[in-house]
């Protein structure tokens, strides 16, 4: 069994204050009241800020804080938060830009007219598969995250530029797996770092921001790849889309090395230079404050203890679920291609999805902290999706129509980071879990990636698929159903944890002779 108590259980409809107070049921006065963690205490007193601080507090929860928290958050925030934004915005942009290329010469100069695009992405999902947990095991137990995650992000930014020079597609996809299975490392070792520097009513907005970071990598390849095929197509005897893999590795490099620097590994055993040694005790009383555990390295005893349990399963089916329901939106540039749009289009219009997937998933991470609701988030989220894939499942509609559906489809890449960030109060007592969750959550997802686009997506079927958009449907149902399962075994395990420490607390009052 995983190592929970009350706190590790997820009640996605309480509030994180009440959340907070039952991670240490202990700590009670001559009234019986249970005292709130320090995050749940350590705002500062409303009546002191200024408007805009308040205003400013309703977006971030920095700037409410008392005085050493707001510091201190803020110092994590520039360094830690902000590396890992730009990390995964490479990683993400590492990984995507194929997609730009393909309908910008890629497919015309290489003859790609099968399913070459899908084969893309499959070489690139088995690279993820096999590297995940290896890689997550090496970073928690042999190599810090510090020095292991950037000297990944080098070697891939390295196997990206040389797609540039590739002759033909079987070179791209070797290319394609070692930058998979370099990448392994990132998404997993990312979370696993929020949910140890970032407390339950901080986590949910920047786990949303930071996952969305691949709506501005989206964005900004579009933008990018367009500007090169007007700038820069056949300059110096390379067509544009190469250019693309060219420019995406000299971005990568400079914030891959920053990372060397920014990364402070873990509140345990940090040896960060941004940080004092007063910011290094803070920081482990305020994670000892909200019962989360330290890692203390993956071994194989704990890995086999991990999915042995329910738990991770718990979690994994509305992860996978809710990942798999937001398929179409990667298929919308085939679209907008069929119906005639230029190159510079083809590339730049699918970026106002990925605006409007930032703005939907901070304003949802934002919600969710404040109200505890992960539940109900995710759900709306799931609700709008699915309005999308059932206008694009009856397809003979008004063009403006599917466009405004495809545009739906965005809404549903801010469903992720909240079961993410839920996962991890969920884990927050057993570290291999929290370790383990988003790992494997990786993995199943990478490997329904690795073959079912080329079956429900065939290149050759664009822009309207047999079976695409009705499977979406089925996977939103699945991922509602599996969101409610989840919240009832948790508040199920949260009750049964309250009556087990309530039976103690009277039990060590009446030894003290109180009724």
């Amino acid at each position: 069994m995983a190592k929970q108590d009350a706190s590790s259980s997820i009640n996605s409809d309480v509030s994180p204050a009440s959340r907070a107070s039952n991670s240490n049921p202990e700590l009670v006065d001559s009234k019986n009241q249970i005292f709130l963690s320090s995050e749940a205490y350590s705002q500062e007193n409303p009546k002191k800020l200024s408007l805009w601080r308040r205003f400013l507090g309703l977006f971030w929860d920095s700037y409410v804080a008392d005085p050493r928290e707001r510091k201190y958050i803020q110092k994590v925030d520039l360094h830690l938060f902000v590396y890992i934004m730009f990390g995964y915005f490479i990683k993400y942009l590492d990984q995507t830009n194929y997609s730009n290329a393909f309908v910008s010469g890629m497919q015309k100069d290489l003859n790609l007219y099968g399913n070459e695009r899908n084969y893309l992405v499959t070489f690139f999902n088995i690279g993820i598969i096999i590297g995940t947990v290896p890689a997550q095991m090496i970073q928690m137990k042999y190599v810090r995250p510090s020095i292991w995650i950037p000297s990944c992000e080098l070697a891939w930014s390295f196997f990206v530029m040389a797609m540039a020079g590739a002759k033909d597609v079987k070179t791209l996809y070797a290319l394609r797996f070692c930058v998979g299975f370099l990448e392994s490392c990132s998404f997993p070792g990312y979370a696993t770092l929020l949910g140890s520097w970032f407390g339950p009513t901080q986590i949910g907005k920047r786990m949303a921001l930071f996952e969305n970071a691949q709506g501005i990598a989206s964005m900004f390849s579009g933008y990018l790849q367009a500007a090169l095929y007007k700038g820069l197509n056949d300059a110096g005897g390379l067509a544009g889309w190469r250019w693309l893999f060219i420019f995406d590795a000299i971005i990568s490099i400079p914030i891959a090395l920053w990372g060397f620097y920014a990364i402070p590994d873990l509140p345990s055993n940090t040896r960060a230079r941004w940080l004092t040694e007063d910011d290094r005790k803070y920081g482990l009383e305020r994670m000892e404050s909200f019962g989360r555990a330290a890692p203390t390295g993956l071994t194989l005893k704990a890995i086999r203890r991990v999915y042995f349990d329910w738990h991770i399963w718990a979690f994994i089916f509305p992860y996978l679920t809710v990942a798999m329901m937001n398929y179409g939106n990667s298929y919308f540039n085939l679209w907008l291609k069929a119906e005639g749009y230029s190159v510079v289009n083809i590339n730049t219009i699918p970026t106002a999805g990925a605006a409007l997937s930032i703005v939907v998933a901070l304003a949802s991470g934002i919600f969710a902290d404040r109200t505890g609701k992960r539940k109900t988030t995710v759900s709306i989220l799931i609700i709008t999706v699915t309005v999308g894939n059932i206008l694009l499942s009856v397809w003979h509609l008004p063009k403006g129509v599917l466009m405004f559906s495809n545009f739906l489809l965005f809404v549903g890449a801010a469903a992720q980071p909240i079961v993410i960030s839920w996962g991890q109060e969920f884990a927050q007592h057993d570290a291999e879990l929290r370790q383990l969750l988003v790992a494997t959550g990786n993995i199943f997802t990478y490997s329904f990636n690795a073959f079912l686009p080329v079956i429900l997506f065939p290149t050759y079927d664009a822009p309207r698929y047999k079976f695409g958009y009705q499977s979406q449907i089925i996977f939103g149902g699945l991922a509602f159903t599996g969101v409610f399962l989840l919240d009832f075994l948790a508040k199920r395990e949260l009750f049964v944890s309250q009556r087990i420490s309530s039976h103690f607390v009277r039990l060590g009052r009446s030894c003290y002779g109180y009724k």
